[in-house]
């Protein structure tokens, strides 16, 4: 009942223009920011951290502009399902030159974002172009995460759970597909260490190991939203030349290199980063968890 009841709801706002849709969206995000204070203290402190050169002042203007962003990210992700070919020509303009170039390569390709700007709406630009994107993911579950694999399969990319074997990923990037991977959270103690905003962060390994094992290419890209409500949406090759001969330091060196360039694109657009997880709860020296 409550999953027909959010496909209800989505057809409804999928009637509206999207202007309208996104003036919503930014009103939920305010809705959200006053009477939903949950993660707003683990917002504060990652922007405390990252930012620590920016008042206090600033700092809440940039947490007030993130709710409203993602409540309006949130608003496109529920139209996915409706936006045909011509429609999203019109929403998300997309240098293609290097996706391409991967493509054309003919060995796959290893595509790494973070949560900034619409990774949702990066899908579907990917899927609709016929662009053979496979995206690792948590299982979602629930109604609320049954319509959410339901809007994700809309957008034309294959999807495989997080726990999928090594294995399986490499016959994907052996057979020319990409593999897409949200690589900015806290890996644990099976993750490598890096430095993010000046912090010792340890970020999933599995990225560059691919890189490495395959010679694939590796491309970091965004969709961020622009004033006039469309998106620009980029990939960038992260080059893997000049690497370590020791190969667990070519894997630090590498990831590094793309934490680099996601950190650079949330330095100049603070209020599209999701600064809602715990990005920095494991301790380098003991590989624990610790609160943040």
């Amino acid at each position: 009942m409550a999953y027909h009841i959010l496909l209800f709801i989505a057809a409804t706002f999928n009637r509206l223009p999207r202007t309208w849709t996104l003036a919503l969206g930014r009103l939920l995000g305010a809705f959200l920011y006053l009477a939903f204070p949950h993660r707003k203290p683990v917002a504060w402190t990652n922007l405390s951290t990252a930012l620590p050169e920016r008042s206090p002042r600033q700092r809440r203007a940039i947490l007030w502009d993130t709710y409203q962003h993602f409540g309006q990210v949130l608003m496109d992700f529920i139209r996915i399902p409706a936006i045909s070919a011509h429609h999203l020509k019109s929403i998300i303009d997309f240098d293609e030159t290097h996706i391409q170039e991967a493509r054309d390569s003919g060995r796959g390709a290893i595509l790494v974002t973070g949560h900034i700007g619409s990774w949702e709406m990066t899908l579907l630009a990917l899927g609709r172009r016929g662009y053979p994107l496979s995206g690792v993911a948590v299982t979602q579950r629930g109604a609320g995460g049954r319509y959410v694999e339901t809007v994700r399969q809309a957008t034309g990319c294959r999807f495989i759970p997080k726990n999928t074997s090594a294995r399986s990923m490499l016959r994907l990037l052996g057979r020319g597909n990409f593999l897409g991977l949200v690589a900015d959270q806290d890996a644990r103690r099976s993750g490598v260490w890096v430095t993010y905003f000046g912090q010792p962060s340890s970020r999933a390994r599995g990225g560059a190991v691919f890189t490495l094992h395959t010679g694939a290419p590796m491309l970091f890209g965004a969709c961020l939203l622009q004033n006039d409500g469309r998106y620009r949406l980029n990939f960038v090759p992260i080059s893997t030349h000049n690497l370590p001969d020791e190969r667990e330091e070519a894997i630090r060196v590498l990831t590094q290199r793309y934490t680099d360039y996601l950190e650079e694109m949330v330095r100049r657009h603070p209020e599209q980063y999701f600064w809602f997880h715990r990005m920095w709860k494991t301790h380098p020296e003991k590989g624990e968890g610790v609160r943040q």
